[in-house]
């Protein structure tokens, strides 16, 4: 029974003293490592590609004006005309309304799949902690 004791104050002690900085420091980490950006990045070329697929007309139309963008996304770099084509864009809510379906689809993912990301997480911090 002692066992049983010892293993209930240990989970006591590390939900008292890890749990209580572990989302600070794994939103400085997420920062520090650029996590957002990178999986952002990532995820909006797979969709932009999957969209593309899915779609053979829209994408024909898509990849032709993303095709003419380009290049006047860099004439515009180079001409220092860049900030003017965001503000711009954000002048018609474009940053805004891709801002909100990123996060939507952010925050469905989280949602769907909370509790296989929260076995993930106790798995590793059970990993971390136990290591010798």
């Amino acid at each position: 029974m002692s066992g049983l004791v010892d293993i209930e104050g240990w989970i006591a002690d590390a939900k008292q003293n890890v749990l209580g900085s572990l989302e600070q420091h794994v939103y400085e980490q997420a920062t520090v490592n650029n996590l957002v950006d990178t999986a952002l990045r990532s995820l909006v070329e797979a969709a932009v590609d999957r969209i593309q697929v899915q779609m053979p007309v829209a994408s024909g139309v898509a990849g032709t004006l993303l095709g003419f963008l380009q290049p006047l996304v860099n004439v515009a770099d180079q001409l220092g005309i860049d900030d003017k084509i965001m503000q711009l864009a954000s002048s018609h809510g474009l940053d805004t309304a891709m801002r909100d379906r990123v996060i939507s689809g952010f925050t469905r993912y989280l949602q769907d799949n909370g509790s296989r990301l929260m076995s993930v997480a106790l798995d590793a911090l059970l990993q971390k902690l136990t290591q010798r």
